[in-house]
């Protein structure tokens, strides 16, 4: 039973090859036959229109593709068939009047479908017939303003690694940007906001360029903004601050204990000579005691950049006394 069972599947497998080997051998005689033979096709190219002006739009109506008929007898219909499925032909708009309301634009297209042809499938390609033989491009203008450029930045959004820090302010560039589309869409809008900048860790002064999201009713000029992220090393500071008190019922004088708070900071490299205890305010707020007559330290900054790592102590005990009277 095994016996017959192996001369069956021999007797398949040569059955099968035979087969496979005559199809392959007639695909062959087909596809010479075709190749060498004239072939026509038609071939749809989409139209891609460039340098259109920032306050223009092309209306729905206007042409979107061109149907070209061909003939020819080589292989390059192959690459058309098997590579190239979606084939475009570029229309150049920069002539069009930017200052007109609305208007239309002619254009004769039988040197550009020539060349892109000619480009795509060879020189001895015959182009037998293509339409439309003329572009009729309709547009209208939209209006525009100009707006800041805001960035809104979280805390930590901007990762830096380890022993570095955002030494200095980040600012947008360009800081406006003009904005197109119908008035009614773009009259609310007072700024640009940019609030995500998702980053790798950064370990040196970096530039990120974010793209203004355009929609079809918006769009943006120009379409991204570059935002330059001054990073360098980071050491630690200590800062000695008086403490300040604020609030004192009338007639008395607060005073905190102790009256002076160490502050540490992590700062820029760059920057550590240059900070001083008068960059930084400490205070505690009589209105925000504890039940225990405790306050917490309060700080303010001149420079938000400065990270404070440690505050001792973070809270402080006071006395009242009436104020002197003058005598």
């Amino acid at each position: 039973m095994d016996l017959l069972q192996k001369i069956a599947k021999r007797v398949f497998r040569k059955q099968t090859a035979i087969f496979l080997f005559f199809l392959f051998l007639s695909a062959n005689f087909w596809l010479m036959h075709s190749i060498g033979s004239n072939k026509e096709i038609i071939v749809v190219y989409r139209i891609d229109y460039i340098n259109l002006p920032n306050n223009v739009i092309i209306a729905n109506s206007s042409q979107k593709d061109i149907t070209v008929s061909l003939r020819d007898n080589k292989t390059s219909f192959l690459h058309y068939l098997f590579v190239k499925q979606t084939p475009a032909i570029t229309i150049d708009l920069k002539g069009i009047n930017r200052n007109a309301k609305a208007g239309q634009k002619t254009y004769s297209i039988d040197n550009i479908v020539e060349n892109t042809i000619k480009k795509d499938f060879g020189h001895r390609v015959e182009i037998i017939n293509f339409n439309p033989k003329v572009l009729i491009v309709e547009y209208s203008t939209l209006s525009s303003k100009k707006v800041p450029v805001i960035l809104k930045r979280k805390e930590g959004e901007i990762k830096v690694r380890n022993q570095y820090i955002i030494s200095d302010s980040i600012i947008p560039t360009p800081q406006e940007v003009t904005i197109y589309g119908s008035w009614e869409k773009i009259k609310a809008i007072d700024a640009v906001e940019i609030t995500d900048l998702n980053n790798d860790s950064l370990d040196k002064t970096t530039e990120i360029y974010y793209t203004l999201r355009s929609n079809k009713n918006i769009t943006f000029s120009p379409k991204g903004i570059n935002i330059k992220v001054p990073v360098e090393k980071s050491t630690e500071k200590n800062i000695t601050v008086e403490i300040a008190c604020k609030n004192a019922p009338n007639g008395l004088d607060m005073k905190a204990f102790p009256q002076e708070v160490n502050i540490v900071l992590l700062v820029p490299l760059s920057k550590f000579n240059h900070i001083t205890a008068n960059d930084l305010t400490a205070y505690v707020d009589y209105e925000k005691r504890s039940s225990d007559n405790k306050c917490i330290v309060e700080l303010t900054s001149k420079d938000s950049r400065l990270k404070i790592l440690r505050v001792s102590p973070q809270e402080v005990e006071f006395s009242l006394e009436e104020k002197s009277r003058p005598k």
